[in-house]
């Protein structure tokens, strides 16, 4: 299992359990409706290669300011 830091929809900014070998998950909400996550591995210049789980119709540029300002923010 491995801890993993979720982008997008409803789940922006949490982290959570995935099994390994896990790559997409859905989620439905009330007020979003059904929320396809998927693992994306990205590298980072100031973090090196991580792996998230991003909401599917997320572009790359997109994902990679979102996960830079959740590890910004993250205590040290």
């Amino acid at each position: 299992m491995s801890i993993v830091l979720y982008v997008g929809g409803s789940k922006d900014g949490t982290r959570g359990f995935v099994p390994h070998g896990f790559t997409k998950s859905m989620r439905e909400t009330v007020e979003h409706g059904r929320e396809i996550y998927v693992e994306r591995i990205i590298r980072l210049a100031r973090y090196g290669t991580v792996r998230i789980m991003a909401l599917e119709t997320l572009c790359e540029e997109l994902i990679a300011g979102l996960v830079t300002r959740h590890f910004e923010a993250a205590p040290a």
